[in-house]
């Protein structure tokens, strides 16, 4: 518990991958007939450098679009805006006072990250989604608010919080994957075989070749008995939020897997990607979750060297 301790509080520094972790305040709020885009001015200049040919468009269309989904839900802005790379992610309330998130992003595969949202709400997994919503220029999400909404990147999950977490992974192991989307597997390989320069954790950089060689082999293993299942894919500590009495899945990377997979995310990240931690941690999630810990111990090795 002590390294998970010290990841926890190296989280609430920085976030996922070097993203603030608490939901931020945008210094001009949205008005509340006639909704602006408080988008801030980072997230533009991520979504120009990973999606050029989208992202003017996507900035421009947005004070529109923000506008109709709005009305279409009977919400208004309250001016607060959540960290996100390189995607629109802000607050709305309902006329009793609900709080409804609203999200967009460019990003080409953002319908199949919603195709996974919609089926892990559906399995009482993510929070209530409200509108699924694609654009020439974006993909919109409208789901509840979480609250209080403390992340596990924010607040170190307890014992109890781990066995909640068991709890939901044995119920994502039982749900079949979206037909739609893509497996995570192809996504793995290439990672492996060409790690992102730019797509990295903070604190480290690509594994060594002889390191993703091997992992290479470890993932043709585990794919050629991997049916196509409902898996998060990015089961990292800001993407598990605290609810009230119970804990929920938010940001899937929209892909189908296996819960062995998620599991092992998930580990590698609460140990801050120290391997012989999270391999113990896995296997106890595994058990405690009735998923093959061999299988968790194996995601592991797959998932760490892809540096994901």
């Amino acid at each position: 518990m002590h390294r998970l301790r010290q990841a926890a509080r190296a989280r609430r520094r920085t976030g996922r991958r070097g993203r603030p972790g608490r939901r931020q305040r945008h210094a001009h709020p949205l008005h509340r007939t006639t909704p602006v885009t408080p988008l801030h001015p980072e997230v533009a200049r991520a979504a120009h450098a990973r999606w050029p040919d989208r992202a003017p468009a996507w900035i421009e269309a947005l004070p529109v679009e923000l506008t109709e989904v709005c009305a279409a839900l009977s919400v208004t802005p309250t001016g607060t805006t959540f960290s996100a790379r390189s995607a629109l992610v802000v607050e709305a309330t309902t006329s009793a006072g609900a709080r409804v998130v609203l999200r967009s992003s460019p990003d080409p595969d953002a319908v199949h990250q919603a195709a996974v949202l919609e089926q892990l709400s559906r399995a009482g997994l993510a929070p209530a989604v409200h509108l699924l919503r694609n654009t020439p220029t974006s993909t919109w999400t409208a789901l509840d608010a979480a609250e209080p909404g403390a992340s596990f990147a924010e607040q170190e999950p307890r014992p109890r919080d781990l066995a909640r977490v068991a709890t939901m992974l044995r119920t994502l192991a039982d749900e079949d994957g979206v037909p739609s989307v893509p497996s995570i597997v192809p996504w793995l390989r290439a990672r492996l075989t060409y790690p992102p320069v730019d797509d990295q954790p903070p604190h480290r950089g690509p594994e060594s070749a002889a390191v993703r060689d091997a992992a290479s082999v470890v993932l043709d293993d585990l794919a050629g008995d991997m049916l196509a299942r409902l898996c998060h894919a990015d089961l990292s500590p800001p993407n598990v939020l605290h609810g009230r009495g119970r804990l929920w899945f938010i940001d899937p990377r929209g892909m189908n897997g296996e819960a062995a997979y998620d599991i092992a995310v998930l580990a590698l990240k609460l140990c801050d990607d120290h391997l012989d931690a999270a391999r113990a941690l896995a296997r106890s999630i595994a058990l405690s979750s009735d998923t093959d810990p061999d299988r968790a111990d194996a995601w592991v090795t797959v998932a760490d060297a892809a540096t994901v």
